[in-house]
């Protein structure tokens, strides 16, 4: 297989109350239904489309400079490329000339390969899911846009990549997972990953459990200043190294463990704008 995966970046960049990255978030509507998905993904997920609203809070809470990255995520953004087109020329419009990465499963070649074209900056990637790329714990996708994608890497080196092999334990992919043994666990430290913001309007700490809507997860609305975002991301932070990992240490849990099943055990973050 001719993709790699991608090295992750620095985590918890803060930059004047900006995220280096933020994740954005239409909803869990997928043409597929896997029993490893974190979202909770299926033909019966909800999907809000991205609106100006969405993208101009986008604006204000990431950076904006070469090093800032969106990633566009949730179901299956190829389901409603043509949304996914408009918002990253919106995006470009208002100054974001950072990366773009597009999460995706990869059936719907064509769409995705769509997506990756329309940018006018050319800095549009895309990140496969491991299980659906190699078969490795899931039905493999079809031969013919496997076909399409390598040949495109191959043509333009470094725009797919592949997503990582952990088994990560958050939402449906806790119990049912099928893949090989050998494939790594994530273990009692969280990956800290950056935030997510929802078209429902809500910005969560946490990628994986977005469909979470336990407290612990909310650092505000997209009406929040940058500032309240980035002071309750730092919470979030601070609560992962004082409070989270001693915790899964301590019991002996994978980090994703502690919020899928242990979070009612563990008191919330300080947020700033907290209503009671």
């Amino acid at each position: 297989m001719v993709f790699k995966e991608r090295k992750s970046r620095e985590k918890g960049v803060i930059e004047e109350d900006r995220l280096l990255e933020l994740h954005v978030y239409p909803g869990n509507f997928c043409n597929r239904d896997c029993s490893f998905c974190t979202v909770f993904g299926s033909p019966k997920g909800w999907y809000t489309e991205y609106t100006i609203e969405h993208l101009e809070a986008t604006l204000k809470t990431v950076c904006l400079h070469e090093n800032g990255t969106l990633k566009f995520y949730g179901g299956e953004p190829t389901l409603n490329h043509e949304n996914v087109i408009w918002a990253i020329h919106y995006l470009r419009e208002k100054g974001f000339r950072g990366s773009v990465v597009i999460y995706s499963n990869g059936i719907q070649a064509e769409r995705l390969l769509q997506i990756l074209d329309a940018d006018p900056l050319d800095k549009t990637t895309a990140s496969l899911n491991y299980s659906i790329a190699t078969g490795d714990g899931a039905s493999q996708m079809p031969k013919r846009s496997l076909q399409m994608l390598e040949a495109y890497e191959l043509d333009h080196p470094g725009t797919i990549a592949i997503g990582h092999p952990d088994i990560v334990d958050s939402g449906r992919g806790v119990n049912p997972f099928t893949g090989e043994e050998t494939r790594p666990v994530i273990n009692s430290k969280c990956p800290r990953c950056y935030p997510v913001l929802t078209t429902e309007g809500k910005f969560h700490a946490c990628p994986f459990a977005v469909e979470n809507k336990a407290p612990h997860f909310q650092l505000g609305d997209a009406m929040a200043t940058p500032a309240q975002i980035s002071t309750n991301f730092k919470a979030f932070l601070n609560w992962l190294d004082t409070v989270h990992e001693p915790f899964a240490v301590e019991h002996n849990l994978p980090a994703c463990t502690v919020c899928q099943q242990h979070l009612h055990q563990l008191p919330v973050p300080s947020f700033e704008g907290k209503k009671d």
